[in-house]
């Protein structure tokens, strides 16, 4: 890509809106804000604007809206956890405008953080953050990748990663812009270099909103999944492909893989949030997933 990813500008967006709104209860970006280009930071800085426009405008034809709330949450909750436990190094694949560094910098001063994504994105990111006047955090490594022609695995590496210590990996809002071989191969990849007690969260589009007779069935839901992917598409980042999660732990079995947990995002969004929230729930079609390497002393599922 030679431009930074819109859909990522848009998960900040919905992150910065979220901030003024009881959502924050499920997951608060308050830096969010600062990974805003002109047009979003002022309609999300602007409650009217943030009201008609986002809430009631954009997001209510998203209705994946909030499960950027909620995977998030599900994947800091158990980074937390992985980090006491003394795992110190924290890889976010497909990062965009992922503010975990910038937050992190007090509270987890010694985790190193591998940001990966395209050059062109984090060229936008860097200006941004500068831009910001907020502390910086040092243990941050930007990791570019061509996904088209690099593998992670060799690019993490080279930046530094430590593959003879665990990791916990982040994969968000992006197996459903891949087919499901790039998939295959990067959990491949990453398999290679994480040795066990790694953990890696990804999220992903339940594979039958790809059947089109499940959809027919569904009139409400084969608006949302238009409307969806019309808009992804215009942003160059069209939707590809979805999975189950016995798949996806399939296919990273044979790389030392294992099931660890896996939810919906609304089932996730419902334990944090009370009644309705000003906006639509998540569907039941996306969800969460957590994979593990068992340590020699543990067992798999």
């Amino acid at each position: 890509m030679s431009k930074a990813s819109q859909t990522a500008e848009m998960v900040a967006a919905i992150r910065a809106t979220f901030h003024h709104g009881p959502e924050a209860m499920l997951f608060d970006d308050w830096l969010a804000k600062y990974m805003l280009g002109p047009k979003f930071r002022f309609f999300c800085a602007v409650p009217l604007l943030r009201r008609r426009f986002m809430l009631q405008g954009l997001f209510r034809n998203l209705n994946s809206s909030l499960t950027v709330l909620s995977r998030a949450r599900f994947t800091e909750d158990r980074l937390e956890t992985a980090i006491a436990e003394g795992i110190g190094q924290y890889v976010i694949l497909g990062a965009g405008f992922d503010t975990f560094a910038l937050r992190a910098t007090s509270t987890f001063p010694d985790i190193d953080v591998y940001e990966v994504d395209t050059e062109a994105s984090q060229r936008v990111k860097k200006l941004r953050v500068n831009a910001s006047g907020l502390e910086q955090n040092p243990n941050v490594i930007y990791v570019p990748v061509d996904f088209m022609k690099e593998t992670v695995a060799d690019k993490l590496l080279t930046a530094g990663f430590d593959a003879s210590k665990p990791a916990f990996i982040s994969w968000l809002g992006v197996t459903l812009y891949l087919t499901e071989e790039a998939v295959a191969e990067t959990i491949e990849s990453l398999g290679s270099i994480c040795v066990p007690g790694s953990k890696l969260v990804t999220d992903f589009m339940d594979a039958r909103l790809h059947d089109p007779e499940f959809v027919e069935g569904e009139p409400e839901i084969a608006q949302s999944m238009k409307r969806l992917k019309a808009y992804t598409a215009s942003k160059g980042e069209p939707i590809l492909s979805g999975f189950t999660a016995e798949k996806i732990t399939k296919m990273a079995s044979p790389f030392g893989w294992r099931f660890k947990e896996t939810q919906t995002s609304r089932q996730h969004a419902e334990k944090f949030l009370q009644g309705e929230p000003d906006h639509c729930w998540p569907t039941d079609y996306d969800h969460l997933l957590m994979l593990e390497k068992p340590k020699d002393d543990e067992t798999g599922i």
